[in-house]
């Protein structure tokens, strides 16, 4: 082993981006993406880092808090430089929120135990541009017309009740074929989902919900079709029985919701451990 190789190690950061800039994590030839515009402040460090490995590949529109990205490197950098320096050389709307050093090669995709997102969504008559940025402003237009009269609120407009007991029928293993976007093509469609859940008022905010799913993995497109058909469901486009519809091999894309828009969705966490417990598994 040389001593480049013995040097080398890989650093794991914690990253947070406003996705709307954005086309999206993955590096496109043209495109402003956020695994673009880091790895070029991360070659300025060290030009011979490797190419980034990202637990997810965020949307165009998409939003994080808690993306965990690496990447390998021979710099001797302690792990608030590479923050700090990082952090300087980053824009507005990309920003380092940890550093950890771990071994070489370390990915945190094939870290990953499960992921949680977070949905936000305004309802109300008029648009609210500081919200409005980061939530899906839904108009009342297309609410439950019978309670209009009521005082704003996320009650006026949706059926909590048949979205919660929608919500729960989308949690455990099932197969989400219905539940992904239609380029993508991958063969295991066998999700678990740990929770859905509708939380409201959202930020005390008594005009404003989200919607949280937390799962071990995800496809395409998947959580905001899961959010376009649970507002389809509170709104009364569609009953609580599409979800047993649309969960199975038999489960079509078309009898579900809408897509709802990317800019309301935020990746929130990424659970990490999976290296560490296929080890344990080995020893026991």
């Amino acid at each position: 082993m040389s001593d480049e190789e013995r040097a080398s190690y890989a650093v794991k950061l914690v990253i947070a981006y406003d996705g709307r800039a954005f086309h999206g994590w993955q590096r496109q030839p043209g495109q402003r993406t956020v695994q673009g515009v880091l790895q070029d402040a991360v070659r300025r460090l060290d030009p011979d880092a490797t190419d980034l490995r990202g637990a997810s590949r965020t949307d165009s529109g998409v939003h994080a808090s808690g993306q965990v990205v690496s990447f390998d490197t021979t710099r001797a950098l302690p792990e608030k430089g590479w923050r700090m320096e990082l952090n300087k050389m980053l824009p507005d709307d990309l920003a380092i929120r940890d550093v950890a050093r771990e071994a070489a090669r370390y990915d945190p995709r094939f870290d990953s135990l499960g992921k949680l997102y977070r949905y936000r969504i305004h309802v109300g008559e008029s648009r609210d541009p500081l919200r409005d940025a980061h939530s899906w402003h839904v108009s009342p237009s297309f609410g439950r017309r019978d309670v209009l009269d009521r005082e704003p609120s996320v009650e006026s407009y949706l059926d909590l009740e048949a979205m919660r007991r929608a919500a729960s029928m989308l949690e455990g293993t099932h197969d989400f074929r219905a539940f992904r976007s239609a380029d993508d093509e991958r063969e295991n469609t066998i999700r678990t989902m740990r929770r859905v859940s509708i939380l409201t008022p959202y930020a005390n905010e008594p005009d404003s919900l989200a919607i949280e799913v937390h799962g071990n993995a995800f496809m395409k497109n998947m959580v905001r079709i899961m959010a376009g058909t649970l507002m389809d469901i509170g709104r009364g486009r569609l009953g609580t029985e599409a979800i047993t519809t649309l969960l199975g091999r038999d489960g079509r894309r078309q009898d579900g919701g809408q897509t709802a828009p990317a800019h309301g969705l935020c990746l929130i966490r990424v659970d990490l451990g999976r290296i560490a417990l296929c080890q344990r598994m080995e020893t026991a």
